[in-house]
C-alpha cells in the first residue's frame, strides 16, 4: 500500500518560539504600600501602636493569628475614621501596615495555604505597568484571547505570590491582560526605585509581528537576534523601533511639513523668549526622532 500524503498547517507550532518579547515593568500601582511610606506620629491611636507591634513580631508560628488581628484592627480603624476620631494620616498608616502584614503572612504561609489565604491572595491583585503595547506586540491576545506564556526574568529563585494584571502604556482600556483564575499569572513584589524587573512573553513569533498595529503611534519594539556561541551568546542584527516622525510618515503625513509648522508656530509665539523657542524646538526635534516607547535609561 502506498504511503499517504500528509498535509498539515503548523505555522504557530514551528515558528512561534523563535521570538520573545521582553519589557520592563515601569510601575506597580500599590507601590505606596511599603514600610518606608509610613508616616508614624510621636503619639498614635492604640490600634496603630498594636499594628506596629504585630508587624515587628510577626513570624511563621503566629502569622495567621496576627493576620486576623490586623484585619480586625483595620475594620475598627476605618470605623473610627468615619466617625472622625482618627485623621487621614492614621488611616494611611493603618492601610500600609495591614497591607505589609498580609504580604508577610502570604510569604510565610506559602507552603500551607488555606482557602482563606487563597481568597486573600486573589484579592491582593497588583497592576503592573509595562513598557509595551499589547495591540502592537500581542494582538492575538486582544483579538482572540490567545494566551502567551509569561514569566518574570528576575527573582527566579524567589516565590512569585502577587496575582498580576498587566497594563500597557497605550491610552486604551483594552490594553490590559487581566488576572484570570483559569490561567493565573503571579509576579513578585518589587521596589522599582531600587531594582529593575523585566517580563518575558514567549511564543510571539508566529503572527504577532505581522498582525501588530501602530495603535497610539506605537511601532514594533526594538529588535535584535541572539546567536548562541560556544562562549555564550552574541547580539546581532539590532533594529531600532521607528521614530515618531517615521510612524506619522507611514500614516501619510509629511514629516518635513510637520517640522515646518512647529517652527512657524514657535516663531510666531509672543509668550516665550527666543532662547525658550530655540530650546523647545530642539527638544521637540529630539523627541520626534525617538521612538514612542518610554525611555528607562539615560
Amino acid at each position: 500500500m502506498a504511503h499517504p500524503d500528509i498535509f498539515t498547517e503548523s505555522g504557530r507550532f514551528i515558528v512561534a518560539s523563535h521570538a520573545v518579547l521582553i519589557t520592563p515593568v515601569l510601575e506597580l500601582f500599590s507601590q505606596d504600600h511599603q514600610e518606608k511610606s509610613l508616616n508614624i506620629k510621636k503619639e498614635n491611636p492604640p490600634l496603630i501602636t498594636e499594628l506596629l507591634d504585630l508587624n515587628s513580631t510577626l513570624n511563621a508560628k503566629n502569622s495567621i493569628e496576627y493576620l486576623h488581628d490586623a484585619l480586625d484592627h483595620m475594620e475598627s480603624l476605618f470605623t473610627l475614621f468615619d466617625l472622625g476620631y482618627i485623621d487621614l494620616q492614621d488611616r494611611s498608616n493603618a492601610e500600609i501596615l495591614v497591607h505589609v502584614i498580609i504580604k508577610k503572612t502570604l510569604l510565610l504561609a506559602r507552603n500551607d495555604q488555606t482557602i482563606e489565604l487563597q481568597k486573600l491572595q486573589a484579592s491582593m491583585q497588583e497592576r503592573y505597568l509595562i513598557n509595551a503595547s499589547i495591540f502592537q506586540s500581542l494582538p492575538d491576545y486582544w483579538g482572540l484571547d490567545q494566551n502567551f506564556p509569561t514569566m518574570p526574568l528576575h527573582k527566579l529563585d524567589q516565590p512569585a505570590l502577587r496575582p498580576a494584571c498587566l497594563w500597557d502604556i497605550t491610552c486604551d482600556s483594552d490594553g490590559e491582560i487581566a488576572f484570570s483564575s483559569k490561567s493565573p499569572l503571579y509576579l513578585h513584589d518589587v521596589n522599582l526605585d531600587e531594582e529593575e524587573y523585566f517580563l518575558g512573553f514567549f511564543n510571539v513569533g508566529a503572527y504577532q509581528e505581522t498582525l501588530g498595529m501602530s495603535h497610539n503611534l506605537f511601532d514594533h519594539p526594538s529588535e535584535c537576534s541572539i546567536e548562541i556561541t560556544e562562549d555564550g551568546y552574541e547580539i546581532k542584527n539590532t533594529n531600532e523601533s521607528n521614530s515618531l516622525l517615521k510612524i506619522v510618515s507611514n500614516l501619510g503625513y509629511d514629516e518635513n511639513e510637520i517640522l515646518i509648522q512647529l517652527k512657524n508656530s514657535l516663531a510666531s509665539s509672543i509668550f516665550i523668549t527666543e532662547k525658550e523657542k530655540s530650546d523647545t524646538l530642539q527638544k521637540l526635534e529630539l523627541y520626534l526622532n525617538q521612538n514612542s516607547y518610554l525611555r528607562t535609561t539615560d
